[in-house]
């Protein structure tokens, strides 16, 4: 026996409780079970409850009910099994002249949060068919040195810019 329960994709990085009713084929009867979507379940991702599905033939044991989660895109991280990703757009006139932004992440928001990729890193010469992670700190290559008139015409500019480069990004900050 197989259903489907719906996540947020914020519940999914989270993990979450959902009480889940079902119907028995054989029987119409009705039965109620707690589902736990552990934290970090992805789309399509099965969860085996023993004997909770459908009865046996002539007294046999019953089958397992079978789970798949339905994780809800999030519109601002996207998933590839336990990794995630992110765009964050900086104006050039940012780039060029510095920034600080604020990042939301899956846990939260948190200043100076370092992002670490497991297994895409070097091959573990100590642990044969390991891979390490990747750490990844962003830092935009800025001109070190402008002039007086780069400077003065780059600040025209990012005055100038009405756009509102990271909206989507501070939209979901605030509810993290």
């Amino acid at each position: 026996l197989s259903l489907t329960v719906d996540v947020t994709a914020e519940d999914a990085f989270r993990g979450v409780t959902h009480k889940v009713t079902y119907r028995i084929p054989s029987t119409g009867e009705q039965q109620t079970i707690t589902v736990s979507v552990p934290a970090g379940a992805v789309d399509g991702g099965k969860l085996r409850y023993k004997r909770r599905g459908e009865y046996g033939v002539a007294g046999g044991e019953r089958g397992d009910l079978v789970v798949t989660t339905h994780v809800e895109e999030h519109p601002l991280f996207k998933r590839k099994g336990a990794d995630v990703t992110m765009e964050v757009p900086v104006s050039v006139y940012e780039a060029a002249l510095g920034c600080t932004v604020d990042v939301p992440t899956p846990a939260g928001t948190q200043t100076g949060k370092k992002f670490r990729f497991k297994e895409m890193g070097a091959p573990d010469v100590k642990h044969r068919g390991r891979t390490g992670a990747l750490l990844v700190e962003i830092k935009v290559q800025v001109p070190s040195n402008l002039s007086d008139d780069e400077r003065d015409a780059m600040t025209k500019l990012r005055e100038a810019d009405t756009r509102d480069y990271r909206e989507k990004v501070n939209r979901y900050k605030a509810t993290y």
